[in-house]
């Protein structure tokens, strides 16, 4: 059998799966399915900022302080509930019941209050956090670069805040993907995933209305994460998770192969239940068997761009390619 024994943000991984911040991973019966099934590490559901930025009014309010209602009534149209005090005692009963490393998340947009929390996580027995960072620009006025500065800041912020080995969960939709990611990781990120899956917007005509868009991913989603990984492994200064599309072992492979230490899955297992762990982790024994490589390990990086001859062809023929349809 192939060795999948991975070693992600100083953390020995039983094999690359990881289970994204999901439903699955929000309460214990899942964490233990998942733990079952045998993921590599699970990441907790996230904890939005706004919910603790909720909390935090409600004792200003108590204590005569004054309070903001505007997040408590954004969770309510997000249908959000919970808070800090929750997610740390899921914190802590997962820790009991599973086998795999558990990652805390939290869903930030600001380098303020929830950071101070950083430290509760650590209390609570986590053995890394996940930032999912996402600022979308609003209007005209606002500036890209300012935008990443405050992604930098939140890292730092958290950074300094706990000793937490930190992964940083970012969006595509930056000019410069590699610039910001080893910005990151001079921030204090030991990893960086990519990439976040934002809700997808649509539009009901019929009643004349927001939507939203379809919220798990497809099978043939995984290129853009696929290409990004291969083009940064081993220029930038942190490990390397691709996310959205990996559905099969083939495709967590294709992922190593590009340079990724983990792959985070989600839809998959919505669709084929936590079983779907098990299988991708026996497609993947199976695959390496037959290309008779002895681990996980040993495979990163084999297909990324660093081990081109020529880093300008190997950019040039994925262009080609697409314009004329080989493959």
């Amino acid at each position: 059998m192939a060795d999948l024994s991975i070693n992600y943000l100083g953390i020995e991984l039983a094999n690359p799966i990881v289970l994204a911040a999901s439903g699955l991973s929000s309460t214990i019966e899942g964490v233990q399915k998942a733990s079952d099934a045998g993921v590599g590490a699970i990441v907790l559901k996230s904890l939005f900022e706004e919910q603790l930025k909720a909390e935090s009014d409600a004792v200003a309010e108590s204590a005569g302080i004054g309070a903001h209602p505007e997040a408590e009534n954004f969770l309510a149209e997000m249908g959000v509930s919970g808070g800090a005090g929750e997610y740390l005692d899921l914190i802590k009963k997962a820790k009991k019941v599973s086998r795999a490393p558990i990652i805390a998340s939290v869903n930030c947009v600001s380098a303020g209050l929830w950071a101070d929390f950083a430290e509760q996580i650590e209390a609570s027995g986590a053995d890394a956090l996940e930032l999912n960072i996402g600022i979308p620009p609003r209007d005209l006025d606002d500036d890209p670069r300012e935008i990443e500065n405050r992604v930098v800041s939140i890292v730092k912020n958290a950074a300094d805040k706990t000793s937490l080995p930190l992964a940083v969960k970012l969006g595509s939709n930056f000019t410069n993907i590699a610039n910001l990611v080893s910005r990151v990781a001079d921030a204090g990120a030991k990893g960086v995933v990519l990439f976040n899956r934002f809700y997808r917007f649509d539009l009901d005509l019929d009643a004349l209305a927001l939507k939203a868009g379809p919220t798990r991913s497809d099978e043939d989603d995984y290129h853009e994460a696929l290409g990004t990984v291969a083009r940064l492994y081993g220029t930038v200064p942190c490990q390397l998770t691709a996310a959205t599309g990996v559905h099969s072992g083939e495709t967590a492979l294709k992922m190593i192969a590009a340079g990724a230490t983990t792959v985070q899955i989600c839809s998959a297992v919505y669709r084929g239940g936590y079983p779907a762990i098990t299988r991708m982790l026996q497609e993947m024994d199976l695959r390496l068997g037959r290309l008779n490589i002895a681990s996980s390990a040993a495979f990163r990086g084999r297909l990324a761009r660093r081990g081109s001859s020529d880093s300008v062809a190997y950019e040039r023929l994925q262009y080609v390619k697409a314009l004329t349809g080989i493959s």
